[in-house]
């Protein structure tokens, strides 16, 4: 894939775009900013993207409905503000003297701990992108992308992606770049529903939270890179075992560290710890399986192909676990209706 996707045509031609992108579950975590005004993470994250959870955005320009949609209907409170300080930022960033409006849908439960925020902000920035015929290179998107939501950064490329953290003040240096393309070494990821409902806490607030109050939010910082530098061999070596492990021990690790914040944040359901039983049951009757778990209680499971059907099955009769969803690798964001074929 070309690291640039060009506007075919100016602002005055095209007043409207859709973009998708795709969930993408870190498999090495990101978790706490170095500024929260731009998105600048402390560490960095290695995550897939996934092709089952979809988030669409219809950007319009100029257009006098209201700022921000869910399935056409209006998205107030503290969600509508910062969803409309982000297409004004947008549009200032991008040289435009333009009223985004955005109109978004996501085939998946949405603020419940799947991405769906960055799934979101990836597609509403790149629609914009396209909507006012600017010209922007797939690193800049992604840069972006993130102050929307900061995982929204990994969304912008398929398959295998890592956000680097970057040091410079003005974030410039914190974008993503793909490892591997999503079609290079094919994995099964499931997802099982422990709660279909919002999280009581947003990620943005629960990691600002944790970072100024766990004491173990040192340690966190200070072994991620051994775990990225070992999560890029077990992905280049196609090592499911190795993937799995890493990210079971990082995940496990960042819960850790939210659990220790005071008060502790906390987001896993008694669902949430039966499935990661089964997890560990599965693999110890031969399904090479292993979990990991965002801001949420939903746990996803990486798994080879082969023991997808096994690995759902199992999962599906756990005790409050409401439904299993399936995906795989899947591609980066796309231009479905607008100036440019991204893909």
């Amino acid at each position: 894939m070309p690291d640039t996707a060009h506007v075919a045509g100016g602002r005055d031609s095209v007043m409207g775009a859709t973009a998708r992108a795709g969930a993408n579950v870190a498999l090495v975590k990101y978790w706490g900013k170095r500024s929260s005004e731009k998105n600048l993470p402390a560490v960095g994250s290695i995550s897939l993207t996934l092709s089952g959870l979809v988030a669409t955005a219809r950007v319009e320009v100029d257009s006098r409905g209201a700022r921000f949609r869910s399935r056409g209907e209006p998205v107030d409170g503290v969600a509508g503000e910062r969803m409309t300080g982000f297409l004004d930022w947008l549009a200032e960033r991008l040289g435009v003297e333009a009223r985004f409006c955005t109109d978004v849908a996501a085939t998946f439960p949405v603020g419940a701990g799947l991405a769906s925020s960055a799934a979101i902000h990836c597609a509403v920035a790149a629609a914009a992108s396209s909507a006012c015929g600017a010209r922007v290179g797939l690193r800049e998107l992604s840069r972006l992308a993130r102050v929307g939501s900061g995982s929204a950064a990994r969304s912008v490329y398929g398959g295998w992606v890592e956000w680097h953290r970057g040091t410079r003040d003005d974030g410039e240096d914190s974008d993503a770049e793909q490892l591997h393309s999503e079609d290079v070494w094919p994995v099964a990821l499931l997802v099982a529903v422990a709660e279909e409902g919002k999280k009581d806490v947003p990620s943005r607030d629960a990691m600002e939270h944790v970072t100024a109050t766990s004491p173990l939010f040192a340690g966190w910082v200070a072994a991620q890179d051994g775990d990225l530098e070992a999560m890029r061999r077990a992905i280049a070596a196609r090592d499911l075992r190795a993937v799995g492990t890493i990210a079971e021990e990082n995940c496990l690790r960042m819960h850790a560290t939210c659990l220790a914040a005071r008060p502790p944040v906390f987001y896993w359901t008694p669902a949430t710890l039966a499935a990661i039983q089964r997890v560990r049951e599965l693999r110890g009757s031969g399904c090479d399986a292993y979990f990991t778990i965002d801001a949420g209680p939903q746990v996803k499971v990486v798994c080879a192909p082969q023991d997808a059907d096994a690995v759902a099955e199992g999962l599906a009769t756990v005790p409050g676990i409401s439904r299993v969803l399936r995906s795989g690798a899947g591609p980066g964001v796309e231009i479905t209706d607008g100036a440019i074929p991204w893909r």
